[in-house]
């Protein structure tokens, strides 16, 4: 049964720079790609969620279609981090939902209990982040009243300049998973 509170926004629009080639797609040992992964991750956590990618990614949108997963599109991913989240949340807006979790496609090895456990603590004026050995991580889980600042984000730098507006809305919540810290952002990252 899917929960209907809240949503999950998968971003997977980057240009995997960094990486060098498609990361989302690169297979992990498991012979699943890295987005696939975390899209399993999402599935088994029970929340509904949405993949964000860029309108022009089409070979990234066909392996999309064959995992069965609701997809948006954007047209500024080239703007930054920060303007993906605002477009895709101006898209989500008519939802009726008391959050938004904001997930990283690249962060495949979080564990579904880790997700369950945040979306307990959400509510429609926190901002929920999972915390491992002190150090903040993801996914970040942003209340309804924060839902039109999300909407105004510009550039790179993600949501972080909603935390720091709002300290005293910000949950740390400790969690057990390392992997709330680890990206793939290089192939040497591939574990």
């Amino acid at each position: 049964m899917k929960h209907q509170s809240g949503l999950y926004i998968l971003l997977a629009a980057g240009f995997s720079r960094r990486f060098g080639s498609p990361k989302l797609l690169h297979p992990l040992p498991s012979g699943n790609s890295v987005i696939r992964t975390t899209i399993d991750t999402l599935k088994a956590s029970d929340y509904e969620f949405v993949v964000v990618i860029r309108d022009d990614d089409m070979v990234l949108y066909n392996h999309l279609t064959s995992l069965n997963v609701d997809v948006i599109t954007v047209k500024n991913a080239e703007q930054g981090l920060s303007s993906v989240i605002a477009e895709a949340a101006e898209t989500l807006s008519t939802k009726t939902v008391d959050w938004i979790g904001i997930c990283l496609a690249d962060m495949p090895y979080i564990q579904p209990q880790t997700l369950t456990k945040l979306t307990s603590y959400a509510t429609p004026n926190a901002i929920i982040r999972p915390y491992y050995l002190g150090k903040p991580g993801h996914p970040v889980l942003f209340g309804r009243d924060f839902f039109d600042e999300l909407t105004k984000l510009t550039g790179d730098d993600g949501a972080k300049s909603i935390i720091k507006r709002f300290p005293d809305a910000l949950r740390a919540i400790d969690i057990d998973d390392s992997m709330v810290l680890y990206d793939i952002d290089k192939p040497r990252n591939i574990r």
